[in-house]
């Protein structure tokens, strides 16, 4: 049975949600054996408003605003030890959260990480302003 079990750390419930939560729960995973995940839940109604707001004004960001304090300090521990991140801090712009995931992982020295970004469902690509009024 044990040879089929899953690790699940959260570093994050909420936009804003301590900073330094991920960093204990990355080591206690690293210790595990089988699949690991690090999950940061940084999204609701309210960030995601202020993410498009943000996209709008430049649209080079709309991702999470503590994207770089949730990941940076836990990223190369995540990649040496085979532990996943999951998350939701791309908010309005998944592909510039995980351009500025790459970005870290430059800056720190590590290796490259893989990440999948999930998009379409950004009505504001389908719609046009009279339509949102």
């Amino acid at each position: 049975m044990t040879k089929n079990l899953v690790h699940i750390g959260c570093g994050a419930g909420f936009a804003g949600d301590r900073k330094d939560a991920g960093g204990p729960v990355a080591d206690t995973l690293a210790t595990r054996d089988g699949p690991k995940y690090l999950i940061f839940e940084t999204l609701a109604e309210r960030t995601l408003a202020l993410a498009q707001k943000q996209k709008q004004r430049d649209p080079e960001r709309g991702y999470s605003p503590f994207l770089e304090a949730y990941v940076r300090p836990v990223l190369e521990r995540c990649l040496t030890n085979n532990i996943r991140i999951v998350s939701n801090f791309g908010a309005a712009n998944p592909a510039g959260g995980a351009k500025r995931i790459l970005e870290i992982a430059e800056e720190i020295g590590c290796r490259t990480p893989r990440i999948a970004v999930v998009s379409g469902d950004d009505l504001l690509t389908v719609m046009d302003e009279k339509e949102i009024r």
